[in-house]
């Protein structure tokens, strides 16, 4: 079957309200906010969103509520390029997220708005043509309900599966066992092995001896990242470092969306996870999960001389700022 999409994500949506503050108040007192923005979020989402930034061919499916929030949302993707034919949209709320950066420890929290009205996929919304004209699958542990089938769908149509490991929890422990690339967290990593095992590259080889898994990769955050892949291929590297780092919400994020795109294009597994910690580290620099994911063109630039061009970030911000406006 002729591929229509490199990439086609998993997830329900999600919009992000992303605040920048000195730090978290005690109670009874206060902070300064320094900045916010409204942008969409997701784990899947925005893997998805940086994905489409560096030139891959995505869609998505998943609904949103029949709320403003979704119709934001909805438009989002049309303004990154991505197809929406398969995103719902049913009665009830879109999830809404409070993102918290701290400056001072430089940490990130989180506020969560959930209902029972979340919308979620059914059986009969899942279109096996439409998950077979990818190459990709890429879902997350928050992925809904009919995650599971759909990766049942993706393997029989000889789509490649990746999962993103952000907490074991869920259907976790099922994902593992039936994706080919995993990229898990260190909250996920511990969960499998004692957190004071730092034998990365050994462990990730474990897993995939153990589950057959094509690629299995940890990031660590501030320690960098390290992985492994049934080729015999390992790495491990430390993070990037030189630019202020405003924000780390939906840095795992955009990692997985560019190591997607990089193994897509079959470049080395160091490679890949060079040029994912480089879209990771670009998108950090700025506010929010969105506004900073970089393109292709500047994510090369900076593997090659160390600096990040902020140009489109600002096109965006000021995109993002003028979208929801209070007045």
């Amino acid at each position: 079957m002729e591929k229509k999409f490199d990439i086609i994500g998993m997830e329900n949506g999600i919009l992000d309200l992303a605040l920048q503050i000195d730090r978290i108040p005690e109670t009874d007192s206060h902070t300064r906010l320094s900045n916010y923005l409204w942008q969409p979020g997701g784990n899947a989402s925005n893997a998805i969103a940086a994905a489409a930034r560096q030139g891959a061919k995505c869609s998505f499916m998943g609904a949103v509520g029949d709320d403003s929030l979704g119709e934001f949302v909805r438009g989002d993707w049309a303004y990154h390029g991505v197809d929406t034919s398969h995103l719902m949209t049913k009665p009830g709320d879109t999830v809404l997220s409070v993102c918290l950066a701290e400056h001072e420890t430089q940490g990130r929290s989180f506020l969560v708005r959930h209902s029972e009205l979340d919308p979620d996929l059914a059986p009969e919304d899942l279109d096996e043509a439409f998950i077979a004209s990818a190459r990709y699958l890429h879902l997350s542990v928050w992925s809904g309900k009919q995650a599971k089938d759909a990766v049942l769908l993706a393997r029989k149509n000889g789509v490649i599966v990746s999962v993103d490991g952000g907490g074991y929890l869920g259907d976790a422990a099922w994902l593992l066992e039936n994706c080919d690339i995993m990229i898990m967290s260190f909250m996920f990593y511990r969960e499998l092995f004692d957190a004071a095992d730092e034998d990365y590259v050994g462990n990730m080889q474990k897993l995939i001896e153990k589950y057959g898994l094509d690629t299995c990769v940890v990031t660590l955050g501030s320690r960098g990242c390290a992985g492994a892949n049934k080729k015999g291929a390992t790495f491990v590297l430390p993070p990037f470092s030189g630019y202020d780092v405003i924000d780390t919400t939906g840095a795992g994020d955009v990692y997985h969306g560019g190591f997607v795109f990089a193994h897509s294009q079959g470049w080395d597994l160091e490679y890949c996870a060079r040029y994912a910690s480089a879209v990771s580290y670009i998108k950090c620099t700025t506010l929010g999960g969105r506004v900073g994911i970089p393109s292709r063109k500047v994510v090369e630039q900076f593997l090659k001389d160390g600096t990040i061009d902020h140009t489109e970030a600002e096109e965006r911000r000021d995109h993002y700022a003028g979208v929801m406006r209070f007045r």
